[in-house]
């Protein structure tokens, strides 16, 4: 008996000893999802001349006991800037301020990994010069080349056609890549004159789907035609409406294609619900692990009328497909009940993800899930929008007219509706607003307007309501994003055309303003707080806060939910990434 006891306790010494071991080799953890490698994100920000703010990230696989030292460097001498190591928090101001510091990480007294040098922004934004004097449509953010430093996909110029509009495309969309960690140009990719300028025609993510380290770019293109002349544009249309069409697949670090294949094919578009191409043009992309360990790539056709979805996986260079569904092959079928944007998570708990992509979901094998048959949701939401009830909600609100529950919070398990206002709705619309803005209600507010006007709505996590929201803007939509400390997030009253966008507290005073047209929200840099990408004629740049914070959090980025709602900003609308964890 003893020498079992011996024999059981050596076994457990040997287990905590491999996982002590393991979990100090933080640069090279790969979680079950592939989690790419991070760096710390390190940046050091002085504005105006005054003192330095300097932030970094904590990661998921980090010891609880890690703490870390800055200092400040001048020529080759170090002058240590913090008295005691930090170990509370993910960021210190250095009040008298330098133009060069490092970052040191211990553990338990040790060298945890090597030291981080960080040079000094003189302004609180990073800027990233493009190739010319344009702008941009949308904006894709990724480890391309696998150093653990997030990369940017630019689809350029600025500007979108709409498919509802008819209007002819006056230029080419294309992709171009940009170290995040140098700014330099790395490649471009021209989609050609057989693919329409709109959102709806080039839907595109960004992910690393064959698990290297190095995400791919993933997108929908045709055969490429250098001139207009040359596309399959007949005499008389506005739009594309005949050639093939592909998801194309590219390598993130060089741009060469991968593989492509066919996409949804359009068959008759009249069969669509309008002979003008709007309907059918319609298409959009995404990412799941279908199998809890595996990217699948989601390629997606139809938002108002028929619906179709293919799931394939990137295996060596070929893409094979997973499964395929038809929404008009259920009963009821499912019509006209696509949202501007798709979700992936395990809602369920089983370790696959489940897909929603509207008003109905997916089970990870393709098959559906639960279907609420409302129509068309214009916001659609996941995240822990109640604290006080366990797991994720969803929220919605329908732009096709409803009697009650046209806003409302939904059980992502099985469609059923948790609360709804019972106002009458006609056509709520937008990208509507999510998020902790007001430190008075438990959880997070929820706001949506209708398109004319006449009415908004501004609720909390239980339902009540809690103001018209005219305290957002008076707009459609606003945005709300982690920039000051805790868990209460500002806001900016989004406006098309905008070109200065006011940083707001809820019922409180603006703190800041950010210049140019905003085309994503993540947490790219420093702590946990969330980044800013705007896009100005030429230019990039990724707005940082400069606020301090006491509080010590992962990054986003780790958050399974997170990651896969960033991997969603190239196509649809950009809806603001979103927490699967309570705060």
């Amino acid at each position: 008996m003893k020498n079992l006891q011996k024999y059981l306790f050596l076994i457990v010494i040997l287990m905590i000893a491999v996982f002590v071991c393991c979990s100090n080799d933080n640069k090279n953890v790969v979680t079950p999802r592939g989690e790419l490698n991070l760096d710390r994100g390190a940046i050091a920000v002085r504005e105006n001349g005054g003192p330095v703010y300097i932030g970094w990230r904590l990661l998921e696989s980090d010891p609880a006991n890690l703490a870390f030292d800055i200092y400040r460097l001048n020529g080759n001498e170090r002058t240590k800037i913090n008295d005691k190591p930090i170990t509370s928090s993910t960021n210190f101001v250095d009040s008298q301020g330098g133009s060069r510091y490092v970052l040191t990480v211990t553990s338990a007294g040790r060298q945890f990994e090597s030291p981080t040098e960080i040079e000094v922004w003189e302004q609180n934004y990073r800027s990233i010069k493009l190739q010319g004097d344009y702008g941009a449509n949308r904006i894709g953010i990724a480890d391309l080349d696998g150093d653990g430093v997030y990369d940017f996909i630019v689809k350029q110029p600025g500007g979108s056609l709409d498919p509802g509009t008819q209007r002819r495309s006056l230029d080419t969309y294309k992709y171009e890549a940009y170290n995040g960690k140098t700014g330099e140009f790395m490649w471009r990719y021209d989609l050609g004159w057989n693919v329409d300028m709109g959102i709806w025609w080039t839907p595109a993510i960004v992910f690393d789907f064959n698990g290297d380290g190095k995400a791919e770019v993933a997108f929908k293109g045709s055969v490429y035609a250098a001139t207009e002349e040359e596309s399959f544009l007949r005499e008389g249309n506005l739009f594309i409406m005949e050639g093939p069409e592909y998801c194309i697949v590219l390598d993130g670090e060089t741009g060469k294609e991968i593989t492509r294949t066919d996409w949804i094919p359009r068959g008759d578009p009249e069969s669509w619900g309008d002979p003008r191409g709007n309907r059918v043009n319609r298409n959009q992309i995404g990412v799941a692990y279908l199998d809890g360990k595996t990217p699948s790539l989601l390629v997606c056709r139809g938002t108002y009328t028929k619906m179709y979805i293919d799931a394939y996986n990137l295996i060596g260079n070929q893409l094979v497909k997973v499964w395929g569904w038809c929404g008009d092959d259920e009963t009821p079928q499912v019509r006209g009940q696509g949202f501007h944007g798709m979700h992936a998570y395990d809602v369920d708990g089983d370790g696959f993800d489940e897909i929603i992509f509207g008003d109905a979901a997916l089970d990870h094998d393709g098959t559906l899930l639960w279907n609420m048959n409302m129509g068309h949701p214009d916001i659609c939401y996941l995240a822990d929008i109640d604290p006080d009830r366990p797991g994720l909600e969803l929220f919605y609100a329908f732009e096709s007219r409803q009697q009650t529950n046209g806003f409302c919070m939904v059980d992502p398990l099985t469609g059923h509706i948790i609360w709804g206002i019972d106002t009458p709705t006609i056509h709520l619309h937008d990208w509507g607003m999510i998020g902790n803005i007001d430190p008075t209600h438990r959880g997070m507010e929820l706001y949506a307007r209708e398109q004319n006007g006449s009415a908004s709505f501004l609720c909390n996590a239980k339902g009540e309501i809690i103001s018209d929201g005219s305290e957002l803007g008076g707009g459609c939509t606003a945005r709300a994003f982690y920039w000051k400390d805790g868990d209460v997030k500002v806001f900016y009253p989004f406006a098309y055309g905008a070109r200065v966008n006011p940083i707001m507290e809820f019922r409180g005073e603006q703190i800041g303003e950010i210049p140019g047209t905003i085309v994503a929200i993540a947490d790219i840099y420093g702590d946990w707080r969330e980044e800013v990408v705007t896009v100005l004629n030429g230019e990039i740049r990724i707005y940082t806060t400069t606020i301090p914070s006491t509080t010590r959090r992962p990054s986003l980025m780790q958050d399974p939910l997170y990651r896969m709602d960033v991997a969603q900003l190239l196509s649809g609308y950009i809806y603001v990434p979103q927490l699967s964890r309570p705060w």
